[in-house]
């Protein structure tokens, strides 16, 4: 059976999205009315982001079985979603699976309590060529980066940014405000959660969490030393001590941000110790 979810575990995952697939694609409702007034049908499917047992799709060999089998774990589909996923697990990685959760919680979270009609989204006055900033951003030396908008459907905006290969979807529900300063000043565009960069896919991320004010490197994550080299991550790597940690990066090293946007840490007896990498 493996370490499979538990009945509250997928009402969770199930409610967390309002009872829609998490496929921005799709979004298809899950759950409705049978003719027998006393049932409920059900088309969704709580899937794991990592296998629950060896040899399945994108399993972790790293997890706790309580932790593969725990909601962070899972993400909410409908049926032929579900099967795609697993059926293709080069294409739908983990950290695509985690946008699509992250997203599909932010755009829950949005809607409740509002009166809406079906299908719609918050209106911006953002124009095609626009030059902003977003945030808040992990890491956070990048809220100061320009971003321009390349194309708007109404629904979700795709941003470029300026200066640097990188580009972001992000739906209009996602977005909180969009300040305008005049002039040539950038419009600042602020989101419901946060735009993380991840060095193992070399990607951004939209995550539903916002970074806590007190750390500006974002989420940490306690590892053991040999966790990079289990994990096989990329480019050249070394673990800092935290109060040199300014200067490593003033060195021009970058502070490590793993799968699901964490940076790594290796809790010590006096201080504890944060990997680096030679690339963002």
């Amino acid at each position: 059976m493996g370490d499979d979810f538990s009945e509250p575990v997928k009402r969770a995952l199930a409610s967390r999205v309002g009872n829609l697939c998490s496929n921005p694609e799709c979004r298809a409702l899950t759950s409705g009315p049978q003719e027998d007034p006393a049932k409920a049908l059900n088309i969704g499917v709580a899937a794991h982001l990592t296998a629950a047992s060896a040899g399945g799709p994108r399993y972790d060999p790293e997890l706790l079985p309580e932790e593969r089998s725990g909601p962070s774990n899972g993400i909410w589909l409908c049926q032929n979603h579900a099967k795609m996923v697993d059926n293709d697990p080069a294409r739908f990685t983990v950290e695509l699976l985690r946008e699509w959760k992250a997203t599909a919680e932010a755009e829950a979270k949005s809607r409740i309590g509002k009166t809406a009609p079906a299908g719609s989204a918050p209106s911006f006055d953002l124009k095609v060529g626009d030059r902003m900033r977003i945030e808040p951003i992990v890491p956070r030396c990048a809220e100061q980066a320009e971003w321009m908008l390349e194309s708007n459907s109404g629904s979700c905006y795709l941003f470029q940014k300026l200066g640097a290969s990188g580009r972001v979807e992000v739906p209009a529900s996602f977005i909180e405000k969009v300040h305008r300063f005049g002039g040539s000043t950038p419009a600042l565009v602020q989101l419901s959660g946060r735009l993380q960069w991840t060095s193992v896919g070399q990607r951004w991320l939209l995550l539903s969490e916002k970074p806590p004010a007190a750390d500006d490197l974002g989420f940490g994550r306690n590892v053991d030393f040999d966790h990079p080299s289990r994990m096989g991550y990329p480019g050249s790597l070394a673990w800092c001590r935290e109060d040199r940690l300014a200067q490593v990066l003033g060195q021009g090293r970058h502070i490590f941000y793993a799968e699901d946007g964490k940076y790594l840490r290796v809790a010590g007896p006096d201080i504890d110790q944060i990997l680096v990498s030679d690339r963002p």
